[in-house]
C-alpha cells in the first residue's frame, strides 16, 4: 500500500513536470512564432510600377535591414506589394518599406488601416505620397551632396528613447527632405557635414505611427545604427523590450570563433596573456549584472550592462591572438581618400600602428583617375583634394606600409559622361544579351587594352608603388558581353559560323556555349598576361595581385575570371579572394577550396567583408576569420573596406593582438 502511494506520487509528479515542460515550450514557440511574425519587410515589384532597377536595390537594401534585424534577435517576414494581403498584417506590428517609391492602392489602403489599428511603419529614403500622412509628413525636396562629406553624420535628441545614441555616421550621397504636418510627428536628428557642422537638414523622424529615416541604411557604423534600431523598436514597440534584451543577454559570450563562455575561457587561458584573463574577469562580473537586472526587468539597464560585458570578453579575445612575424596585412581603400581626406598620414600612421603592413587604395577605374593621369581623366577627388596616390606613396613610406595600386579595369562608373559617350561612338562598350548597352570597356577591343595596359604602366613608371592591383578584371556577369565587335572575333578565333547571334553562344542552351565561355576567358586572362610581361620589363620589383571572386571555377563561367590559371602561369603574386560572409563555416570551406588549387609560391590574402554589401562583421567577426585564414594556411589577410569605420573599430582590435607587432608579407 505504501509503496503504491509512493508510485503515485511520483507518477502525479512526473505528470505535473511533463505538462510544465510543454506548456514552457509552447510559450517558448509561440514567443519565437509571434516574434517572427511581428515584423514584415515590404518589398516593391515591377508590377507595383517600380523599375527593375529600384526593385533589385530594395532587395539589397532589405537585406542590410533583415541583417541589423536579426543582430538585436528579430526575424522579419518578406512581403510584396501589390500582392499584399489582410491576412498578413494579421500578427504584424512592425511593417518596414526600406525602398518604396510607389505604393499601390491597395496595399496604400491596407497601410492605412494597419497604422489605424496601431501599427507602425519604419520608412527610409522613399517617401511615398500616401504612406508619407501616414507618418505625419510631407515630402518637400529631393537633396543630392553638393560636396564630399556634406552628409558625412548624423545629431541624434531624443531622451526620451531609452538607450538612444547621441549620434551616427553615415556618409551619404543624397537624401530624402521633409517636414512634419502634425505635432506628434518630430524630428529627432540632423544631418552635420564632414566638418561637424549642421546642415539643418532633417535626417530622422519619430511620430505615432513610425519612423522616418532620410536615407537608406548604410554599411559604416553599422554597430551603432544597430543599437539606434533597436532603441527606436523599442520604443515604438514596447513589448519588443524584452526580446531586445533577452536577445543582448544570449549573445554577451557569443565572441569571435568561440561557441561559449566556456571556449571562450579556454581560449583565453592558453594564449597565457594576463590582461586577457583581467578582461575575462571583468566581463564576467558584468555578465552576473546583466542577469540580475534582466531577472529584475530593469531592461534599459540590463541592455547597457550586457553590452559592456560583451565588449570586455571581446578584449579578452583581441587580446588572446597571436601575432606572426610573417603576415601580409592589407586593406582596401575604396574612396582613395584614405579614412581621412586630405591627411593620408593619420591614415597611414594608424594603420602601421595596428600592424598592417600594406594599403589597397582604389586610384583608378576604367575612365577616370584619382592621381595626375595623361591618360585617364581627373576625377572629382583629384580636383577637390589633390594627387592621392602622391599623397599616400609618401605617408605610407614615412610609416613602412607597402602600396599596390588597386586598378578597376573595364567598369566605366564615376567616368564622365563625354568619355563613356566617346567610348561607346567607337563602339567600345559592351553589351548585354538583349542589345543594352552597358558602361563597361569591351575585354576583346584591342584598343581598350591598350588603354589598361597604358593607363596602368604609367602608375607604375611614375609612382614609387610596390604593386599593382586589378580589380573588375572580369565580365558583368553572364550576361555580357555580345557586342557585335565579339561576335566577329570569336568566328574569327573558332572558325566557326554564327548565324543566330547571341543565341548560339548563351550559357548553357548555346550550341556553342562552352567555346564562348572559353574565349571569354581568353580575353581577360589577355590583359594579365601582358601586364605581367610588361611590369616585369619595365618594373621588375613591382607585383601583380588581383581581387577575384571566391567561388571558383563558377566564376571562370559567369564572368570570365580564371584566376587560378593565372596563379598557375605566374602572373600574379598573390591574390585576394573577396569571401564576403558572415558565415564562418562557408568563410572556411571557400578558403579550404582556394587554398587547395592555389599552386605553391603563389599567396593567398583571403577578403574579409567588414563593411561589404553582402556581409557586416562585428570586431570580434573579423578577427575570428583572420584566426581561421591562419588555421587553414593563408598567407594574410585582407579586409574590406578601410574608412573611418573601420578605423574605429577594427583597427583598435587587430592592434590589441593580431597585430601587436610588425610582420612581413610573404610575397
Amino acid at each position: 500500500m505504501f509503496l503504491t502511494q509512493i508510485a503515485n506520487k511520483a507518477c502525479c509528479i512526473l505528470i505535473i513536470l511533463l505538462v510544465c515542460m510543454l506548456f514552457w515550450c509552447i510559450g517558448e514557440h509561440n514567443l519565437a512564432v509571434s516574434q517572427q511574425a511581428q515584423i514584415a519587410i515590404l518589398l516593391p515589384t515591377a508590377t507595383s510600377g517600380v523599375s527593375e532597377g529600384d526593385v533589385q536595390y530594395a532587395r539589397s537594401v532589405a537585406k542590410r535591414f533583415n541583417r541589423m534585424l536579426s543582430m538585436i534577435g528579430f526575424t522579419a517576414d518578406t512581403l510584396e506589394d501589390p500582392s499584399l494581403s489582410k491576412d498578413q498584417l494579421k500578427s504584424l506590428k512592425l511593417i518596414v518599406l526600406p525602398l518604396n517609391p510607389v505604393v499601390s492602392k491597395q496595399t496604400t489602403r491596407l497601410l492605412k488601416n494597419f497604422v489605424a489599428g496601431g501599427g507602425k511603419l519604419f520608412v527610409t529614403y522613399s517617401l511615398a505620397d500616401k504612406v508619407a500622412p501616414l507618418l505625419g509628413l510631407r515630402q518637400t525636396d529631393w537633396r543630392k551632396a553638393e560636396s564630399p562629406g556634406q552628409f558625412a553624420s548624423i545629431q541624434l535628441r531624443a531622451p526620451e528613447i531609452p538607450d538612444m545614441p547621441t549620434s551616427i555616421r553615415q556618409a551619404s550621397w543624397n537624401i530624402t527632405v521633409a517636414t512634419p504636418t502634425t505635432p506628434q510627428t518630430k524630428v529627432i536628428g540632423y544631418w552635420h557635414n564632414m566638418a561637424g557642422e549642421s546642415t539643418r537638414l532633417p535626417a530622422l523622424f519619430v511620430g505615432k505611427s513610425g519612423v522616418f529615416f532620410s536615407h537608406i541604411f548604410l554599411p559604416d557604423d553599422i554597430l551603432t545604427k544597430t543599437r539606434m534600431l533597436a532603441a527606436l523598436l523599442g520604443h515604438l514597440v514596447p513589448e519588443f523590450r524584452h526580446s531586445l534584451t533577452k536577445q543582448a543577454i544570449e549573445t554577451m559570450t557569443t565572441v569571435g570563433h568561440t561557441d561559449g563562455l566556456e571556449a571562450l575561457a579556454t581560449f583565453v587561458r592558453k594564449s597565457g596573456v594576463s590582461s586577457a584573463a583581467d578582461a575575462l574577469e571583468t566581463g564576467k562580473r558584468l555578465m552576473e549584472k546583466a542577469h540580475a537586472e534582466y531577472n529584475s526587468k530593469a531592461y534599459t539597464a540590463a541592455i547597457t550592462t550586457a553590452r559592456a560585458s560583451r565588449e570586455a570578453f571581446s578584449e579578452a579575445y583581441f587580446l588572446s591572438q597571436r601575432s606572426l612575424e610573417t603576415e601580409g596585412r592589407a586593406v582596401w581603400n575604396h574612396s582613395g581618400l584614405g579614412a581621412y581626406p586630405e591627411d593620408w598620414d593619420r591614415s597611414a600612421k594608424e594603420l602601421a600602428a595596428a600592424g598592417v603592413n600594406m594599403i589597397l587604395p582604389n586610384m583608378a577605374w576604367a575612365g577616370v583617375a584619382h592621381y595626375a593621369s595623361k591618360i585617364l581623366p581627373h576625377s572629382k577627388t583629384f580636383t577637390q583634394y589633390g594627387d592621392q596616390l602622391s599623397q599616400c606613396v609618401a605617408a605610407a613610406r614615412t610609416y613602412g606600409l607597402e602600396v599596390h595600386v588597386w586598378k578597376i579595369t573595364w567598369n566605366l562608373e564615376g567616368t564622365p559622361k563625354e568619355f563613356i559617350e566617346k567610348m561607346r561612338k567607337e563602339k567600345r562598350t559592351q553589351v548585354s544579351r538583349t542589345g543594352k548597352p552597358l558602361n563597361w570597356l569591351c575585354p576583346s577591343h584591342p584598343k581598350n587594352v591598350q588603354l589598361e595596359l597604358e593607363s596602368i604602366l604609367e602608375i607604375a613608371m611614375n609612382y614609387d608603388i610596390d604593386g599593382i592591383h586589378l580589380d573588375y578584371i572580369r565580365y558583368p556577369g553572364s550576361h555580357a558581353c555580345y557586342c557585335e565587335a565579339c561576335r566577329k572575333r570569336f568566328t574569327l578565333a573558332t572558325r566557326q559560323q554564327i548565324d543566330e547571334w547571341p543565341k548560339a553562344v548563351l550559357p548553357e542552351t548555346g550550341v556553342y556555349s562552352d567555346q564562348y565561355i572559353e574565349w571569354r576567358s581568353q580575353q581577360i586572362t589577355r590583359l594579365v598576361r601582358l601586364l605581367h610581361k610588361r611590369l616585369r620589363a619595365a618594373t621588375p620589383h613591382i607585383k601583380l595581385s588581383a581581387a577575384v571572386f571566391g567561388g571558383y571555377p563558377a566564376c571562370v563561367t559567369s564572368i570570365g575570371q580564371d584566376w587560378i590559371a593565372w596563379a598557375k602561369a605566374g602572373y600574379v603574386d598573390f591574390v585576394c579572394p573577396m569571401n564576403y560572409t558572415e558565415d564562418a563555416d562557408y568563410f572556411t570551406r571557400l578558403l579550404a577550396n582556394q587554398l587547395a588549387l592555389m599552386p605553391k609560391g603563389v599567396a593567398i590574402y583571403p577578403g574579409i567583408g567588414a563593411t561589404a554589401t553582402n556581409s557586416l562583421l562585428t570586431p570580434d567577426g573579423v578577427v575570428a576569420q583572420i584566426y581561421l585564414a591562419r588555421n587553414l594556411g593563408a598567407s594574410g589577410w585582407t579586409i574590406f573596406d578601410y574608412s573611418l569605420d573601420i578605423s574605429e573599430t577594427v583597427l583598435p582590435a587587430l592592434g590589441a593582438g593580431v597585430g601587436k607587432s610588425k610582420a612581413q608579407p610573404l610575397h
